[in-house]
């Protein structure tokens, strides 16, 4: 039972320091986050996230992977949904929403995963290559594939990428003062980002003709 107990009470600290983590590097990116105020939030021992995660730069890898991945492993393999013209236009609209969904406050993944790309991308870390090939690239691509079952010129497949992939990202990187600003008054954040996907899907399709 002693044992069992010192399981699970292992676990939920593991859990504790990570999503600690979490709010720590969303805030502060990685250079300003300290490993002992991320422990302190978590209510752990110092000596725990070295016993946990070896140190922070492992931590700091597992929640990038954690926040990137889990929201954007989706998106890289939407064109296999993409089976007629119907489900192909469901998949591209798809896309979008999904990355519009990260910008939204009152998602907690969503909200910690922009405040970490914004922290990418403004401020780069050591690991930003790492990020973009493993998480990044992959999203992008993903896109690209749907719109390659359409567009085959490539010069026209590239621009028509950019301009998809610049829009969200504008979202992405702003934060919640900026974003408040893109929003009319009183409009509801998930009424809100379906309208942006609506005009940017809107766009792609009157693009294609």
């Amino acid at each position: 039972m002693g044992a069992r107990k010192m399981r699970c009470d292992g676990l939920e600290t593991r859990e504790a320091i990570l999503s600690a983590a979490e709010a720590e590097f969303a805030e502060k990116g990685f250079e300003l986050s300290s490993a002992r105020e991320i422990c302190r939030k978590a209510g752990a021992n110092s000596a725990l996230l070295s016993r946990y995660f070896g140190s922070k730069e492992a931590l700091y890898r597992l929640v990038a992977k954690r926040l990137f991945g889990d929201l954007g492993a989706p998106l890289a393999m939407l064109a296999d949904k993409a089976k007629d013209d119907a489900s192909w236009r469901a998949a591209v609209r798809e896309w979008v929403d999904d990355m519009l969904f990260m910008t939204l406050p009152t998602e907690r993944a969503q909200k910690l995963c922009a405040a970490l790309f914004r922290h990418e991308v403004t401020r780069p870390t050591k690991f930003h290559a790492e990020f973009k090939k493993e998480f990044g690239r992959p999203v992008y691509e993903g896109l690209k594939r749907l719109l390659a079952m359409k567009v085959k010129d490539e010069e026209r497949l590239d621009l028509l990428c950019s301009s998809v992939w610049a829009q969200v990202s504008i979202y992405a990187l702003a934060d919640e003062k900026w974003l408040k600003s893109f929003r009319p008054g009183g409009a509801k954040n998930r009424a809100w980002a379906e309208k942006v996907t609506d005009q940017i899907c809107g766009q792609v399709f009157n693009f294609l003709g």
